[in-house]
């Protein structure tokens, strides 16, 4: 499944890993830093990572929608994830792993049993156990990326 081209690959997931932005973490905590690394790393082994990528790109632009975009992010599923809902360019299992990605990251309480069934009648089982376990690991990553870009970057605004 080709869903974005530039999602990265087992192997890569660095490509997606927000290093830069949790350096202060890597600086005061390396044993911390290097637990999210491995979990970033077995996240993307976990779940297709071409749809963990449009995931967790749905998810950082739901927390930081004035950020920036990724890097070579012209691909058109890329562009068309602010509205995703309306776009004719993703696939059902794509908008399944969407539709799940958005109520997770927005108030993960109120995920329902017809979006995991969603996804269960698209993927295999174990398939959709990664997905949503990888989901839940750059969900969090993204979350602490963004609290450390905001707390900082007002610090040193203040300054």
């Amino acid at each position: 499944m080709n869903t974005i081209q530039s999602a990265p690959a087992v192997g890569e997931f660095e490509a997606a890993f927000p290093a830069a932005s949790l350096q202060m973490i890597r600086q005061q905590a390396p044993e911390a830093y290097d637990h999210l690394r491995r979990a970033y790393a077995e996240a993307y082994r976990a779940a297709d990572p071409a749809l963990l990528e449009l995931a967790r790109r749905r998810i950082a632009l739901m927390l930081d929608p004035d950020a920036p975009p990724d890097p070579g992010c012209s691909e058109a599923k890329v562009r068309a994830l602010a509205d995703w809902a309306h776009s004719d360019v993703y696939t059902p299992v794509e908008r399944a792993c969407l539709a799940f990605a958005e109520q997770f990251a927005f108030y993960v309480a109120d995920v329902n049993d017809e979006l995991i069934e969603d996804l269960l009648g698209l993927l295999p089982p174990d398939e959709v156990y990664g997905l949503v376990n990888a989901i839940y690991v750059v969900d969090t990553v993204e979350r602490l990326r963004v609290t450390l870009t905001r707390v900082f970057n007002e610090r040193e605004g203040s300054r």
